[in-house]
């Protein structure tokens, strides 16, 4: 997940194969792919007229959901937070393998982290906490 935001839509076709379903409202365009205990919701639109549509946010949803953020970041292959957080937070920023920094939102139910959302800006709340990172 830590790179499919900004990318063109067909990287999200080769990750996680053919959409549950595929529909456009407006300029934008919306897919969902379905697993198991997963669903994966994107949003995409043209970066500019006549352009390839971008992931321009996502939503992973979780049939049961994790006790931590870690276990949550884990799920969705991206790198741990630092420090290790409880679900307390519930905004987060990440950063991406070219170095842009993204948002992402969690959705907390029943002190489970249920789903997670990420889009394709920088936080607009301030960053009070640290980027995620490989370091």
């Amino acid at each position: 997940m830590r790179d499919l935001l900004g990318q063109p839509v067909d990287a999200a076709f080769e990750r996680y194969g053919r959409a549950a379903a595929d529909r456009r409202v407006g300029e934008d365009r919306w897919l969902r792919f379905e697993g198991s205990n997963w669903t994966l919701r994107l949003r995409a639109r043209p970066g500019r007229i006549g352009g390839p549509a971008l992931v321009r946010s996502w939503t992973a949803a979780f049939a049961e959901g994790f006790d931590t953020v870690r276990e949550a970041w884990r799920a969705l292959g991206l790198p741990p937070p630092e420090p290790a957080a409880g679900t307390a937070e519930t905004r987060w920023p990440l950063r991406d393998g070219a170095g842009r920094v993204h948002s992402l939102t969690l959705s907390v139910r029943h002190g489970r982290i249920r789903a997670v959302t990420g889009f394709d800006e920088p936080p607009d709340w301030g960053v009070e906490t640290p980027l995620l990172d490989d370091a």
